[in-house]
């Protein structure tokens, strides 16, 4: 399939989920040849994160994204259940987890899923400091275990806060991402009530996300 176009174009963020964030980040620039910058912590929820910048593949010249390596934050005791938010606990490498989306009418897609039957689970508010000590705050749908393993995006708003994308990232080249699902006309019926229906899905035995990544130093498949 041609990778151009496949992006969505209400792409918010991908998700990397690793086990160990040190590793993680150097697995990451040992493949690409460029190295994620702290993000933040989440206080409370025992995870932190990297970031890098995407561009991707088919979008306006100038439009970007990011990519989140989550993992435990070795500055945080973990929650007493064990359970890592987007179920980073689960990492046994770095793994494509999950994506968000960000629609412009976020309480109206909200609205339109529960109208649809589709399990997103509930509306969580959010924040961070980032490394700079600025203040993020969100809101985002959450549900543990991730809806279709992953495949399905969370929806996120980031309000009045200042996007991380917009931050000054070294930044990969997202040339393919797709969507795998045992159900694929089902899985385009959720993604285009969610806002996500220009999302390319082909058929695979499981539901997944695939993904092509490429820096100065390599290619990063998933």
């Amino acid at each position: 399939m041609d990778s151009l176009n496949t992006i969505p174009a209400q792409l918010d963020h991908l998700i990397i989920t690793v086990p160990d964030l040190d590793a993680g980040v150097a697995a990451v620039e040992e493949a690409t040849g460029l190295r994620a910058v702290p993000g933040g912590s989440h206080p409370g929820r025992g995870t932190a994160n990297y970031l890098l910048g995407l561009t991707p593949n088919g979008w306006p010249e100038g439009a970007h994204t990011y990519l989140e390596i989550l993992g435990p934050d070795p500055q945080q005791e973990p929650p007493a259940d064990g359970t890592l938010p987007l179920d980073a606990h689960l990492a046994a490498e770095p793994t494509l987890q999950t994506w968000a989306i960000h629609p412009p009418a976020f309480l109206a897609k909200i609205a339109a899923a529960n109208t649809a039957g589709i399990d997103f689970g509930e509306v969580q508010d959010m924040a961070r400091d980032t490394a700079e000590g600025d203040r993020l705050e969100w809101r985002l749908t959450t549900r543990s275990p991730l809806p279709h393993d992953g495949a399905q995006p969370f929806l996120i708003d980031w309000g009045e806060s200042v996007h991380p994308a917009e931050a000054a990232l070294p930044a990969l080249e997202l040339l393919d991402f797709r969507v795998e699902s045992p159900e694929p006309e089902a899985a385009r019926q959720v993604l285009e009530v969610l806002g996500a229906g220009d999302t390319a899905v082909v058929e695979g035995p499981d539901c997944r996300l695939r993904a092509r990544l490429r820096g100065p130093g390599g290619i990063l498949e998933f």
